[in-house]
C-alpha cells in the first residue's frame, strides 16, 4: 500500500481500528500504537515474540490494515519515524534476527530503483536539469551522510559542463556562498534523514539571497520543502545499520544524461577530455591487452 501522504496519526488511526478485529489484534494494536520507533525496527518474528502472538497474527493484522505484508508495514512506519532513530537504535540491523534476512535491504533498493522508472517522468526531473544546464555557476551542497552523494555527482556533472562547485561545511565556499554568490549561481542540494540542521539554515541563507534551489529529499514532509524552488523526492532504504542510496545515485546518472542531451557541444566536450586522458596516460593499460574507448570514466 503506498499513500502518496501518510502522517503518523493517520497510522494510528489504522491501527486502533485494526486492533477492533479480536482479541489478538487489540493487543497487537496497543503495542504498536506506543511502541512506533521500536517497530520500526523490528522483524515480524521479533515482533511476535514481543508481544507474545504468532508471526500469522502479525501478518493478518498488517492485512486488515491494508497493508500487503508486515514488510510493507514496517517500511510505512519507517519512512515516518526515521528521523527519530538514533545510532545505536540501528545496531539491531548487526543481530542474528536481521542478518538471517540479510535480503530486506536489497529488496528496499530493488523497489526504490523500480519506483525510478515513474519518477523519471516527473516534471520536476526536467526543471531539475533545466537547471543544471542553465546555471553559470553550480553550487552542490549536502551535509552528513547526505554529502556522500556529492563527490558522484561533481565528477560527472564536471565532465558536461564548466563551474561545478562543492559546498559542504567546513571549506570555504560553505561560508562565503551565501554571502558573495554570484546572481547566475544555482544551487543543489541533497537532504536525506536525519534531516541536517546545518544543511537547512544554510539553504535559509541561500533562499534570502535569492538564488535558484533544487532539493533531492526523501518524503512531502521534508524540513526544505518550502525552501527549494523545486524538489524531487527519491526513497533511501533503511534496513541498514546506515541508510542506502542506490536510487538517488541512479536518478543523478539519469538527470547527468538528461543534461548532456541540452548540451550542443557535448560531443566535442568529452571527445577534448577524451584526448587529454590519452595524451596524459589517465588510466593504466597492459600492454599485452587491447585498449578500448567504449565506456568514458
Amino acid at each position: 500500500m503506498k499513500d502518496s501522504v501518510l502522517t503518523v496519526e493517520m497510522l494510528q488511526e489504522r491501527v486502533a481500528a485494526a486492533g477492533e478485529a479480536s482479541g489478538t489484534h487489540k493487543e497487537i494494536a496497543k503495542y504498536v500504537m506506543h511502541h512506533l520507533r521500536e517497530v520500526s525496527l523490528m522483524s515480524a518474528s521479533r515482533l511476535a515474540a514481543t508481544i507474545q502472538v504468532s508471526q500469522a497474527s502479525i501478518s493478518r493484522f498488517c492485512a486488515t490494515m491494508g497493508f500487503s505484508g508486515y514488510a510493507d508495514f514496517v517500511h510505512t512506519v519507517q519512512d515516518l519515524v526515521r528521523e527519530e532513530w538514533r545510532a545505536p537504535d540501528r545496531l539491531t540491523y548487526v543481530s542474528s534476527d536481521h542478518t538471517a534476512h540479510a535480503d530486506t535491504l536489497v529488496s528496499q533498493e530493488i523497489e526504490n530503483l523500480e519506483r525510478l522508472q515513474q519518477l523519471a517522468r516527473d516534471p520536476a526531473i526536467d526543471r531539475v536539469a533545466d537547471l543544471i544546464h542553465r546555471a553559470g555557476r553550480l553550487v552542490l551542497t549536502g551535509s552528513r551522510a547526505s554529502a556522500t552523494l556529492i563527490p558522484y555527482a561533481a565528477y560527472f556533472l564536471s565532465k558536461i559542463r564548466d563551474h561545478v562547485i562543492i559546498a559542504t561545511p567546513g571549506t570555504t565556499q560553505w561560508d562565503t556562498i551565501p554571502v558573495t554568490a554570484e546572481p547566475d549561481t544555482a544551487v543543489l542540494a541533497w537532504v536525506f534523514p536525519r534531516y541536517p540542521t546545518a544543511t537547512v539554515e544554510w539553504l535559509h541563507a541561500i533562499r534570502r539571497r535569492g538564488l535558484p534551489i533544487a532539493v533531492f529529499t526523501d518524503r512531502l514532509s521534508s524540513p526544505v520543502l518550502d525552501i527549494a524552488d523545486v524538489t524531487v523526492v527519491v526513497p533511501v532504504a533503511s534496513a541498514s545499520l546506515f541508510d542506502s542510496y542506490a536510487a538517488p545515485m541512479v536518478l543523478m546518472n539519469l538527470l547527468v544524461r538528461r543534461v548532456a542531451r541540452q548540451s550542443p557541444q557535448i560531443a566535442m566536450r568529452l571527445h577534448a577530455l577524451e584526448t587529454w586522458d590519452q595524451t596524459h596516460h589517465t588510466y593504466f593499460h597492459s600492454a599485452s591487452r587491447s585498449v578500448s574507448h567504449d565506456t568514458p570514466d
